[in-house]
């Protein structure tokens, strides 16, 4: 009995070891692009909204969570776009044969269209890299090997209590090296956030995949945003894939805003 508990206990060390470094790995990569860069934007749910930031704006997100941790940087240097540096690094998962990777991509937004009551509208993203939420079974596609669009369309509805997203998209994959044509995808993202429930708060819930040559299995995520004023929204989601798989899991995150430190568009 002795032996058994000083196994048991040398396994609960290894393990809360394990959480230590993978956790630490996080907080270090999120916090060197918070001191290094000072400012960011982004958001751990897929899918986006019509809105592009304030010219003159930065936004920093960064998030840590059970499949990756990242941040995301967005530059508002032009009215009505958004120009974006996105991170993550992807944690070794064995069972799913997936090798922990680092990615890279970049992206930019242009707002085209506003409602009347300013808090619904379209916009269009293109950039390269990997395409937010694509997943390829091994591994998330390489940086340089992807390019991709999307639609973010706003509705609000019931007098502002529920904000819908819908985001359609399409992404051209030439990861596969063994085959020289393009893979591509049509993409498909939907959220809905839900407030005047808890205060300065929102409930949210999402879906999105990919369908076609390029396939990713549809995963859900819920969560929770509080949002108690214009500078920090922090957030707490979790998420898995439909047929019970391994899918984005336990993430916390926080967006920062800063204020305007430009007065006149760049030339």
């Amino acid at each position: 009995m002795l032996y058994l508990e000083q196994k048991f206990n040398t396994l609960m060390v290894t393990t809360h070891l394990i959480l230590l470094k993978k956790w630490g790995v996080a907080i270090i990569l999120i916090f060197s692009f918070f001191f290094n860069l000072k400012e960011t934007k982004a958001q751990q749910f897929n899918t986006d909204n019509y809105l592009t930031m304030s010219h003159g704006t930065t936004t920093v997100t960064m998030t840590a969570g059970g499949r990756n941790s990242g941040a995301i940087l967005s530059f508002a240097l032009i009215p009505n776009w958004e120009f974006f540096v996105q991170t993550s690094l992807f944690w070794e998962n064995e069972k799913e044969l997936v090798p922990q990777h680092f990615n890279l991509q970049g992206y930019a937004k242009y707002m085209f269209w506003v409602n009347k009551e300013n808090d619904g509208g379209g916009a269009v993203f293109l950039g390269f890299g990997r395409s937010p939420g694509y997943w390829d079974e091994t591994e998330f596609l390489q940086s340089h090997r992807s390019i991709w669009t999307a639609v973010p369309i706003t509705f609000v509805l019931f007098n502002k209590t529920i904000s819908w997203d819908l985001m359609p998209g399409a992404l051209l994959d030439w990861s596969n090296t063994d085959i020289n044509e393009a893979a591509l995808g049509f993409t498909y993202s939907t959220r809905i956030a839900v407030y005047k429930i808890i205060p300065k708060s929102a409930i949210v819930g999402e879906v999105y995949g990919t369908a076609g040559s390029a396939y990713s299995k549809p995963e859900y995520k819920i969560g929770f945003r509080w949002e108690p004023n214009n500078t920090i929204v922090p957030a707490i989601s979790y998420g898995r894939a439909f047929d019970g798989s391994s899918g984005a899991r336990l993430e916390i995150g926080v967006t920062i805003f800063t204020p305007q430190y430009l007065k006149k568009p760049v030339n």
